[in-house]
């Protein structure tokens, strides 16, 4: 069993007691030797914390400044900006809207008004046949609208155009045309106007003069179907009832003022086509469309057409509705044949039009 002995607390206390001395006299003062062991070095601290300091503001790299989106149309210059210069030169990007052709929706209206301002020519014969020249085989009595009863060549006729839109393909369109014609003339050749000689019908001999009035109206009902209907383009097929009436009053007051009067009127069927196109449309919402229109008369001994073709430019009014204003030029023919009388007449030339969609 061992044996504990006084000697080794001894020997640890002595070796303590000659280290502490061992620093008192290697420290220049005991307080310096105190404060070095009690408080850190204070520069080495603060060496220590710039070291680090450069290294955080090195790790950490400047956020790159990043270029606006394309949107704005230039990049401004790179670097510092060292005094105020001008905007450079903006690029500004193109834009082509969709070709939308304005046309009128379900329960919408589509009214026009239309000028046209052209030749009109035409031929008459009342009788048609006269048994008083060459026997009673007969003769053809035929007169000129213009070189013989001296209706004007040219002249200016109206027209007024409604449609109403009640499915949306389906719409019902009326059309009424008119004027009236006031001219005179010294006839070059004899010719004879009126149903008889005995019943009002009376010669007209050349070099007497006469006054002639031509009342003119056209009117037309039809059934519209959009066979074709798309954003930019439309097709449309219409079929209806054509309702002429013509007066013509022959005045000679050199013959003892006597007055022969020409009235016809008549109800014909008609079958038409119609093209709409849209060729371009504006940043503005402004169209610019093609628009023809053809149309086939027949039925009760007439025989006829209607031709039309031009260009329209449509502005937008918002909510649906469009006002617009139209060009081209116009073929419109008729023709009665009977046996007892003949009558035709065209109107062509160029026309003016505006309306609008509501």
């Amino acid at each position: 069993m061992l044996r504990r002995t006084p000697s080794t607390p001894l020997v640890c206390l002595v070796l303590f007691v000659s280290l502490a001395a061992y620093n008192y006299a290697a420290a220049a003062d005991p307080q310096e030797s105190l404060e070095i062991l009690l408080k850190p070095n204070s520069t080495a601290a603060a060496a220590a914390g710039q070291t680090k300091a450069k290294a955080a503001r090195a790790t950490v790299a400047p956020r790159p400044m990043l270029p606006p989106p394309a949107a704005y149309g230039y990049l401004p210059p790179s670097g510092p900006i060292t005094k105020v210069k001008a905007l450079a030169p903006q690029a500004y990007y193109a834009y082509d809207p969709p070709c939308i052709l304005p046309k009128p929706m379900q329960g919408q209206w589509d009214m026009s008004f239309q000028v046209i301002m052209g030749r009109v020519k035409g031929t008459i014969g009342y009788p048609r046949v006269s048994p008083w020249w060459g026997g009673w085989w007969g003769w053809q009595n035929e007169a000129d609208l213009n070189d013989d009863l001296g209706v004007p060549a040219h002249g200016t006729m109206l027209q007024f155009t409604a449609k109403y839109q009640f499915r949306p393909n389906w719409g019902v369109r009326y059309t009424i045309l008119g004027n009236q014609f006031n001219g005179g003339t010294n006839p070059t050749r004899q010719f004879l106007f009126g149903a008889n000689w005995w019943s009002g019908g009376s010669w007209i001999t050349p070099g007497l003069p006469i006054n002639t009035q031509w009342q003119h109206q056209y009117q037309r009902l039809e059934l519209v179907y959009d066979a074709l209907k798309t954003c930019s383009g439309m097709v449309s097929i219409s079929g209806g009832w054509v309702h002429t009436d013509d007066k013509i009053n022959v005045n000679c007051w050199t013959c003892g003022n006597w007055t022969s009067t020409f009235s016809q009127g008549g109800d014909s069927a008609v079958i038409g086509l119609d093209f709409q196109r849209c060729i371009r449309t504006a940043p503005n919402g402004g169209t610019l469309s093609l628009d023809c229109k053809g149309a086939v008369i027949f039925l009760d001994n007439v025989e006829g057409y209607d031709v039309e073709a031009g260009l329209r430019f449509s502005i937008p009014l918002n909510c649906g509705r469009a006002g617009y204003m139209k060009g081209g030029y116009r073929l419109l023919s008729y023709k009665k044949s009977q046996t007892e009388l003949l009558f035709s007449n065209t109107i062509e030339g160029g026309y003016v039009a505006f309306g609008f969609i509501f």
